[in-house]
């Protein structure tokens, strides 16, 4: 589960909709906890102590996390992780969170932030669900212990320590050879990155409902790419989805035509205007499926580009952060604009359109419409000759990785990264999950967290008139 899913989990509770989260699976960043007739954590119990105490500290070493109490999960024969398979909504008066709170502080080092949501179920008003919000230590601050630790008998050991550390859909345990080499090195004493990546303006663009938009551009297309036709040719001869055919006389009869015309010269057109209307036709069902990422791809660039920036919240100077950022969710990214925007009513082709009719010749294959840059940027660009190095970018199967160029940030200072286009042909929810690393060469230790970016969702249409030229955003 992503971390997308963890803010899907929070806003269908605030919706009132716990049904919709059955079938949810757990994850890194998600635990699901049913509710026993004392609650979640039953604290008169020493497990349930050091269980409440464990789950927190394992959040808290692995980027923070949500316990969501009131739902039961299990993992069937089928599935790779427990997934939630009933509701569990229990009364509000089990639960105490300064009771929490208490041993949490007691039994974790350092002081963990931890934030308690309660939601009414919908169909009980006297039921309902606990969400514990577990924010991450800082790099400076790992790793949380747990200061006891639960023997055979369920009972809790002075003296023992655990570091718990979340791991996909489960909870694992610091090794005690790392436990002891962290100890002995004293590498949690010396000065760490400590830094946070945050939105500072624009966002991500994704697209709905386009469906009639990518017909109406078709169409649009077509009428232009058969406008070189003869005015008498020009109206198609219709059979199905606006394909143009001719009978098997006509197309006999353009035939004879065209084998009496091959003595002529090889700067006339060979083909008859039924083979450029199919030619046309094949050319747009090729092109439809990369449609959509013209339309997606030239309106993002209409909007204000996404800025990130840098924050260090240590006392040090940092040189040569890195940023290093995954997206989840068919993402693609222009990393240097035009320096205009592309005009919405002249679309860019995909690929080379057919070769118009009456300029089959060697000389007309050299010249044709502009086409499509590919995803990741275009030329020129609109930064200066002394800007910063663009950023860099993977386009694959397992999603897009963005890596920004290296930055210096002054203590407690913040510093923006070049500007991006981030951009998604499909519609996807309000926020992009990013996960995110960051490095420099002067600290040891890394970051890694999740930045939720931002989706401007988008509806492009385009009339249908063939006098209309521009798209109209709505």
């Amino acid at each position: 589960m992503s971390a997308d899913h963890r803010v899907k989990i929070v806003n269908l509770l605030a919706q009132q909709q716990p049904a919709d989260i059955v079938g949810l699976p757990e994850s890194q960043w998600v635990d699901f906890k049913s509710a026993g007739p004392k609650g979640p954590y039953d604290l008169s119990l020493e497990s349930k102590k050091y269980e409440l105490a464990k789950d927190v500290a394992a959040f808290a070493n692995a980027g923070g996390g949500l316990l969501v109490c009131g739902f039961k999960a299990t993992r069937r024969s089928t599935d790779l992780h427990e997934a939630v398979v009933r509701l569990m909504p229990f009364e509000k008066r089990l639960i105490n969170t300064e009771r929490y709170k208490g041993i949490i502080n007691e039994y974790v080092r350092p002081l963990i932030d931890v934030e308690f949501h309660w939601y009414d179920d919908p169909a009980q008003p006297e039921l309902g669900y606990l969400v514990i919000d577990v924010q991450a230590l800082p790099e400076s601050g790992r790793w949380a212990l747990v200061t006891k630790t639960l023997s055979d008998k369920e009972g809790l050991v002075k003296g023992g320590i655990a570091v718990p550390i979340r791991h996909g859909d489960q909870t694992e345990y610091l090794p005690p050879d790392e436990v002891y080499r962290l100890l002995n090195s004293g590498l949690r004493g010396e000065p760490s990155l400590e830094v946070d990546l945050a939105v500072a303006s624009g966002s991500a663009v994704g697209m709905e409902n386009v469906e009639e938009t990518i017909d109406a551009l078709v169409r649009k297309w077509r009428r232009e790419l058969l406008a070189c036709l003869p005015a008498e040719e020009r109206a198609s001869r219709r059979h199905g989805d606006d394909f143009g055919l001719l009978g098997s006389e006509g197309r006999a009869a353009e035939e004879l035509a065209r084998l009496g015309a091959l003595p002529a010269s090889l700067s006339r057109d060979l083909r008859s205007p039924q083979q450029y209307r199919e030619e046309v036709d094949e050319y747009l069902v090729r092109c439809r499926p990369d449609i959509l990422r013209v339309l997606t791809q030239a309106e993002a660039l209409q909007r204000t580009p996404l800025t990130l920036q840098v924050v260090n919240n240590s006392e040090a100077m940092l040189h040569q952060v890195e940023v290093i950022m995954a997206v989840e969710g068919g993402y693609h990214v222009i990393v240097d604009a035009p320096a205009s925007a592309p005009d919405l009513g002249r679309l860019p082709w995909p690929e080379p359109p057919p070769i118009p009719y009456g300029e089959k010749n060697p000389l007309a294959t050299l010249v044709f419409p502009g086409q499509l840059p590919a995803p990741g940027g275009y030329r020129p660009g609109r930064w200066p000759s002394h800007a910063p190095v663009l950023p860099t970018w993977v386009d694959s199967e397992d999603g897009l990785v963005i890596t920004f160029p290296p930055v210096d940030v002054r203590a407690r200072a913040t510093v923006h990264l070049p500007p991006i286009t981030l951009y998604s042909p499909r519609g996807s929810g309000a926020a992009a999950s990013c996960r995110w690393t960051a490095t420099c060469t002067n600290l040891s230790g890394r970051e890694e967290k999740v930045v939720g970016i931002p989706v401007e969702q988008l509806q492009v249409t385009i009339p249908a008139g063939p006098e209309d030229v521009e798209p109209v955003v709505e």
